[in-house]
């Protein structure tokens, strides 16, 4: 390697390290995660062993910009099961500080419904412990963003 082609690679290397730190200094240190809820399950026409579902997310936005959405991945877990699990492109971006409802289409195995009722009458209880995982992708931003949401839901006697 000659001394010019050294030094060229020298510059470049420090001309990229250079625009990768100042990349980090214009993330917002005020920057919240989004977060995302379970709105509503809603079941549609089932084929063979998988049973589809229409779901709706409340995606919120608290940030001071906008949040644009290039696409999105969840599973929902029913006491531990995998229950529902699905994919979305083409999301509205979601204004500052606004949240925004959106519907996607989701499946599921039935054979992973029939653990779970299985479980249900095993362990009988009142209430079923849910998780939301999603993963949310942003059109400029190439690692995604993981929200994780989790709870209890008390079934009626």
């Amino acid at each position: 390697m000659t001394l010019l082609n050294r030094k060229f690679a020298q510059f470049s290397a420090m001309a990229l390290l250079a625009a990768l730190l100042s990349s980090c200094a214009l993330l917002d240190p005020a920057y919240e995660k989004p977060a995302v809820h379970l709105v509503k399950i809603e079941p549609l026409s089932s084929h063979g062993l998988e049973q589809r579902f229409r779901v709706d997310l409340k995606i919120i936005n608290p940030n001071h910009s906008g949040l644009s959405i290039s696409g999105m991945s969840y599973t929902l877990k029913l006491n531990g099961e995998k229950v529902v699990k699905g994919v979305a492109g083409q999301i509205p971006e979601i204004p500052p500080y606004s949240e925004t409802t959106v519907q996607v289409d989701a499946s599921t195995n039935i054979l992973a419904g029939l653990r779970l009722i299985s479980s249900l009458l095993d362990k009988p209880g009142r209430k079923l412990h849910y998780e939301l995982e999603t993963k949310l992708r942003s059109g400029w931003w190439p690692v995604p963003i993981n929200i994780v949401e989790d709870g209890d839901i008390t079934l009626p006697q």
